[in-house]
């Protein structure tokens, strides 16, 4: 049995069909540009995590992620999001691993060292999870003797009701949950001023502040 496998959540990057609600406000090359941005921020992070990473991405078959080389990559399945994270979970427990930290590509600054509280959180509680600022969350982890369908059933995803209606399903189940810090995603142009804002060191090395100084479309203070 391996131990930790930390699971991307994503899609493929392809020009027109990633960050849908920023491409509306700065265009879909921008958009997809500062998506390649995120990724290459994700992929220096997985390398502080003691974790094997493997991606499970909805997109074409075959491919391979850029800054990922040799990372396991599988396709996602089912129906609505909820089922696609339940058997992302699923299909990677599969692989031999005994817990799994599913995350997103929105949170490009989220420390590897959260990502490791997590799985050591899991060592002794159920399921961990990293509530979002805005009702959802940006974390999901379990073990595998913890994963449960019923966690990820009928929740009303995309609105601010669905980390409460999750802790509702987890106790339901009869399963303990325990939170790390809230974090905040990147979905709009509201969010991302955020992320610069709090990010905007001039010793950064993340890609995606770089690509957002270069395109200036952040007043300095």
């Amino acid at each position: 049995m391996k131990e930790n496998a930390l699971i991307l959540f994503l899609k493929y990057p392809k020009r027109g069909e990633v960050k849908t609600r920023l491409a509306a406000t700065l265009g879909d090359d921008f958009a997809y540009r500062l998506y390649q941005c995120f990724l290459a921020d994700a992929a220096t992070m997985t390398r502080h995590v003691n974790a094997q990473t493997v991606m499970v991405y909805s997109g074409p078959a075959g491919v391979t992620f850029p800054g990922f080389s040799g990372v396991p990559c599988l396709e996602q399945r089912g129906r609505n999001i909820g089922e696609r994270m339940y058997f992302a979970l699923l299909d990677v427990f599969a692989l031999g691993f005994e817990r799994c930290v599913l995350i997103g590509s929105d949170i490009p600054d989220l420390p590897a060292g959260m990502i490791n509280d997590a799985f050591e959180i899991l060592r002794s509680v159920d399921i961990v999870l990293g509530p979002g600022t805005d009702g959802g969350y940006y974390l999901m982890g379990c073990r595998q003797d913890t994963l449960r369908e019923s966690v990820f059933a009928e929740i009303p995803w995309s609105t601010q009701a669905v980390f409460s209606e999750t802790l509702k399903r987890i106790a339901t189940a009869g399963l303990e949950s325990a939170e790390l810090q809230p974090w905040s995603d990147i979905d709009d142009l509201d969010d991302l001023k955020k992320f610069y804002e709090r990010n905007n060191d001039p010793a950064s090395t993340s890609q995606v502040i770089r690509f957002l100084k270069a395109k200036g479309i952040f007043h300095e203070p």
